[in-house]
């Protein structure tokens, strides 16, 4: 028997079968102040409904349109924004259309659009980690079927202006353009309200950042009801499972805890800057809730040595633009610190 070919070429995600739950995880961008406490209180007390029925999304579309502007007929909520990327894929590429994504970027794209049989154009960062908007303006001539962006970009930390998305918005209007909005709350900013002018464009939201819900897998697409349409039929009915909703809308009535944590990502990333900067090492600041940092050559050894300690940090040294470099999630205090100490140790004389 035979599989696809466009998915027998692919590799899967890489999951690490080891236990994270006894390190400090800084890999994976997902958000150490924990969810919260609301939601906690909320799961530890469900309804038996919650369990034993089919999930109702009704009040939390009524939130999610609250907080969006944009009328319930234009969201959708998926099993995490990974699974909004697959239905997106699989509504509107057919083998050999073409994708436009950064490169570096978030591989999920890459591997969704890959299965669905996709030409991918990439374009390409440059040294400097600035978007590279000239390049998107210059693919969207070739009115390729969907070009994907994500504000602002991981790794890079890379980030297209607002203006820069109208631009192509416009300059692409038979594309597709989907706009992933993982990082918005740390941004301080959302374009989500263009939703409403450009109905090519697709924006995607995550309860798994910000809002530190990443276990419970909780996505929305925001887009023009045409195109909702189209999702509903290769999203499942009931994707987002019912402890997931209970999770997502007690998130939804804690704004100052949402808040807090932004304002101390903010806070610990620019003092995390300064601290790496006495040790040597360069910080680039992503509008996001992680830090790129570069290690040097030695960022192979360094990242074990890390792993020894019970510290996880994402090791970019096979993206050779990134050489050297690591992807490193940015906390509350004590997490930064334990990660401080041990890079202070690693760069003693004799011990790198």
């Amino acid at each position: 028997m035979t599989v696809r070919k466009s998915v027998a070429a692919l590799s899967a995600y890489p999951i690490s079968p080891v236990t994270r739950r006894d390190k400090l995880r800084l890999d994976l961008n997902e958000n150490n102040f924990g969810c919260s406490p609301r939601v906690l209180q909320a799961l530890a007390n469900p309804d038996r409904w919650d369990v034993s029925a089919y999930p109702e999304y009704g009040e939390l579309y009524k939130l999610l349109s609250s907080r969006s502007g944009l009328p319930a007929n234009h969201i959708l909520v998926t099993n995490g924004a990974d699974d909004g990327i697959r239905c997106l894929m699989q509504v509107f590429i057919e083998d050999g259309d073409s994708v436009v994504l950064t490169d570096p970027g978030f591989s999920i794209f890459n591997i969704f659009a890959q299965a669905a049989g996709a030409q991918l154009v990439k374009i390409a960062y440059q040294p400097d980690l600035r978007f590279p908007f000239e390049g998107f303006l210059e693919a969207a001539k070739a009115a390729p079927k969907l070009i994907a962006v994500v504000r602002p970009d991981s790794p890079t930390g890379g980030l297209i202006s607002r203006k820069q998305l109208i631009s192509l918005l416009e300059a692409a209007a038979d594309s597709v353009i989907v706009l992933d909005e993982t990082y918005h709350h740390f941004l301080g900013e959302s374009c989500v309200d263009l939703v409403s002018k450009y109905r090519n464009l697709i924006v995607l939201h995550s309860f798994s950042k910000a809002y530190a819900l990443a276990g419970m897998r909780i996505g929305i697409i925001y887009t023009n009801p045409a195109f909702i349409q189209h999702f509903r039929k290769v999203n499942p009915p009931f994707s987002v499972n019912g402890l997931a909703v209970v999770a997502a809308e007690a998130a939804l009535a804690d704004d100052d805890y949402l808040h807090e944590v932004v304002k101390v990502v903010t806070s610990e990333k620019t003092r995390l800057i300064d601290e790496f900067a006495a040790l040597g090492i360069a910080a680039i600041n992503a509008p996001a809730n992680f830090l790129l940092l570069n290690v040097g050559a030695e960022s192979d050894d360094i990242h074990a040595r890390l792993l020894a300690e019970k510290i996880i940090v994402k090791n970019l040294n096979k993206i050779p633009l990134l050489r050297g470099h690591f992807r490193v999630a940015v906390g509350p205090p004590e997490a930064n610190d334990r990660f401080l100490a041990a890079m202070r140790e690693i760069g003693k004389p004799g011990n790198r």
